[in-house]
């Protein structure tokens, strides 16, 4: 999942703002699939925060359909058992798409804003944390 985000980041951003992801790239590396209906759902909720923040409108309708998953989701305890520990578990076509609009919504935001105003870097960062602990 997160070099399938790694790559859709590399097709968006500019050259200087590409340079910092490349930062990223051995953490990365080092990641495994555990945790990735869990980082999925990250994007999705991060998109929503993006889009919501004041002078974002035009990243709204990238985000709409999100906000929906992630109000459903956020009711179920369901998904943290089902996203976390089902073994041999591979994410989901719907789930990456949570990835592209993810991605979406950070692109319109720098189209209006530029990519200053996008927490992308964080983006990265906190889904690289969530690797669950080895057993």
């Amino acid at each position: 999942m997160l070099e399938y985000l790694d790559d859709a980041l590399q097709a968006v951003l500019p050259d200087d703002e590409y340079a910092k992801l490349t930062k990223f790239d051995e953490a990365i590396a080092r990641t495994t699939d555990r945790g990735d209906f869990h980082r999925c759902l990250h994007c999705a909720r991060w998109a929503v925060s993006l889009a919501d923040r004041p002078g974002n409108s035009r990243a709204d309708g990238f985000a709409d359909g999100l906000r929906k998953v992630v109000d459903e989701l956020r009711d179920t305890s369901y998904a943290v058992e089902f996203g976390l520990f089902t073994p041999g578990r591979t994410v989901t076509d719907v789930e990456l798409a949570w990835v592209d609009r993810a991605v979406k919504t950070a692109e319109a935001v720098a189209g209006t804003a530029g990519w200053d105003a996008v927490p992308w870097e964080r983006l990265v960062e906190d889904l690289v944390a969530m690797e669950p602990e080895s057993t």
